[in-house]
């Protein structure tokens, strides 16, 4: 029987009762509600379907009240999509000696709810309807037998091996290539779907919980056969994500769900994971991002150029691990040599461990002649394989400048070279022999006598005007300051809006906080600023004045930004809403940009 005609049946039932009742009985009485289920036994995760229906008569018009469903949560039941709701309406009239005809509606409102069933036992469902402080029940009330087992919710420990007994028709299985783990090493998560009859239509309908996870997709296996116990099996691959736990302690993945068709779900085991902290003994400065394998390079586009040509510094870090979060740690100091924030990028590899490429390019400017030297790069990490720290560094890099040793630069960081010897000698254009000149007839004049008359006396009224104008707009219009300050404004105001905007739930809150800070800093630093590591811009804000106590809160609130927005650190709501209004702290006060910094 399918559903339309059961609720046109239950519609036609409940509206024939209506009417044949007796209206004495029923005087206060202006609701009806008739509920059923469209069978009586369900095997656990098996759906069916609750119909509920509401009649309402008035003279008016009648307001069909809400029903009231009753704890299905405390029932181990789910509603499943969204209920289908149906209504109709109709109207009478009625005679009464000496009181004239009066017309009735009626408005019945029929609502399925498909349910699924957690756990055995059997359910019953009462429903009503309140009228006023009445409440109305419907004559009978449903119930349901669940048969089967509930879902297992008690966490199994973290398993490599497929399953050893047959868990019925369809079941799903979960894999962890290891059972215990560091901070930050990677875990490899594969769902997989055992099936044994030729089911269509199975749908991933809820993903497992990766909380406490950094996670990323790995590339999926393929369709494969298996034996479980004596009972063969056709395994799908779900899902497989490489993880990386962000604390220590037992971690617990929750379950995902698979739909069957649209009237079954199976839900999986919790699984849960031994995660060890990192131990004792790490280098200084050692961030617990840095998992893994890793070796590191350092490249110059060129090694011979002069002072003040920009050349390009390349350092790369490659290996395995959660390549996008790495933190390489202070870049050295570089005597004679200016160098500018990186440019940042990443190539990923996946595979049986994730992997990749992490490049920082910089712009350096060489500031005097001679021979200079570009510093090998440390780089920090822990190798979990060998459960002990490791330390790969670059190369140095020599470089020939050639220029005064002692002279400072004589150009700006941003000016071409000046022309070499040869290029001088192309600024003159070549002699040309008078015979060799074209030849070309001359056309008439475009001033006459009379054009030139008008324009000179003009003149002195165009030149009268644009004066004026000029004057006017430089006692009235904005100077260079004024725009500077106001796109400095601004771009605060932006970068501001964009971290209120994350501050509930995190997504790009500290990649504009951090940005903010980092400009504010520099703009307050002035010209001297620009391209300084983060120690060093610190330091060149203590002697401009900014208190020590400041800048201590400056260097932890970009901590704080580089840990959150890497993974290494999670924060909740509140701790966002303290570190911006510790940063809005510092933007209307120490790193207000005094009046003689370089307008940015």
């Amino acid at each position: 029987m399918t559903s339309r005609r059961r609720v046109l049946q239950l519609a036609g039932a409940a509206g024939l009762g209506f009417i044949l009742s007796p209206r004495t009985a029923h005087a206060d009485t202006k609701s009806r509600i008739v509920s059923e289920i469209d069978r009586d036994r369900v095997e656990v995760g098996e759906a069916f379907e609750f119909t509920v229906q509401v009649d309402s008569e008035g003279e008016r018009g009648a307001e069909v009240p809400e029903p009231v469903l009753p704890d299905l949560a405390a029932m181990g039941l789910q509603i499943v999509g969204m209920p289908a709701s149906y209504r109709s309406t109709s109207s009478s009239f009625s005679f009464g000696t000496g009181r004239g005809s009066s017309m009735t509606t009626r408005t019945t409102q029929t609502t399925v709810y498909t349910l699924v069933a957690s756990k055995p036992g059997r359910f019953e469902l009462p429903v009503h309807v309140m009228e006023g402080k009445t409440k109305v029940s419907p004559p009978r009330v449903p119930a349901i037998e669940v048969t089967g087992q509930a879902a297992p919710t008690e966490p199994v420990p973290a398993a490599a091996d497929g399953p050893t007994e047959p868990q019925g028709d369809i079941f799903l299985w979960t894999r962890l290539d290891k059972p215990t783990l560091f901070v930050g090493e990677q875990l490899t998560y594969t769902l997989e779907i055992y099936e044994r009859l030729p089911f269509l239509q199975i749908q991933l309908r809820q993903l497992p919980g990766f909380q406490d996870f950094w996670s990323e997709e790995l590339p999926q296996g393929q369709m494969r056969q298996a034996v479980v116990g004596n009972t063969a099996y056709r395994v799908h691959p779900g899902l497989r994500r490489a993880l990386f736990p962000q604390r220590a302690g037992t971690l617990t993945l929750s379950p995902a769900e698979v739909g069957i068709g649209m009237r079954r779900r199976i839900t999986g085991r919790p699984v849960s994971v031994e995660v060890k902290p990192l131990p004792a003994g790490a280098p200084p400065g050692f961030s617990p991002n840095n998992v893994g394998v890793y070796t590191i390079r350092a490249e110059a586009d060129r090694t011979n150029l002069k002072a003040g040509e920009p050349f390009t510094l390349t350092i790369a870090i490659q290996g395995t691990g959660n390549i996008r979060v790495i933190d390489p740690g202070p870049w050295p100091e570089m005597p004679g040599l200016r160098r500018y924030e990186p440019k940042v990028e990443t190539e990923v590899t996946t595979g049986a461990q994730l992997g990749g490429e992490r490049r920082y390019a910089f712009l350096v400017i060489p500031e005097h002649g001679g021979k200079l030297t570009v510093p090998p790069h440390t780089f920090h990490y822990f190798d979990p394989a060998t459960a002990s720290y490791q330390t790969a560094t670059s190369a140095p890099i020599e470089l020939t400048v050639a220029g005064d040793p002692a002279a400072a630069p004589t150009v700006a960081a941003d000016a071409p070279p000046p022309p070499s010897a040869a290029e001088e000698e192309g600024i003159l254009a070549p002699i040309v022999e008078p015979a060799a000149l074209p030849r070309a007839t001359p056309t008439q004049s475009w001033l006459t006598p009379s054009r030139w008359t008008w324009g000179m006396a003009a003149a002195p009224v165009l030149l009268a005007f644009g004066t004026a104008a000029n004057a006017l707009w430089r006692r009235f219009g904005p100077d260079d300051v004024s725009r500077a300050a106001a796109a400095r404004l601004t771009r605060q105001r932006e970068l501001l809006a964009q971290a209120e905007h994350g501050l509930a739930s995190g997504d790009g809150f500290y990649p504009a906080l951090a940005q903010l800070l980092q400009t504010a800093a520099v703009e307050r630093a002035g010209s001297e600023g620009e391209g300084l590591p983060r120690h060093a811009l610190l330091g060149l804000l203590a002697r401009k004045g900014v208190p020590p106590g400041n800048c201590d809160r400056l260097r932890d609130l970009l901590d704080r930004c580089d840990a959150a927005r890497f993974g290494a650190r999670g924060e909740s709501a509140s701790e966002r809403e303290t570190a911006l209004r510790s940063a809005r702290e510092l933007l209307h006060g120490p790193l207000k940009p005094s009046a003689t910094a370089r307008p940015g």
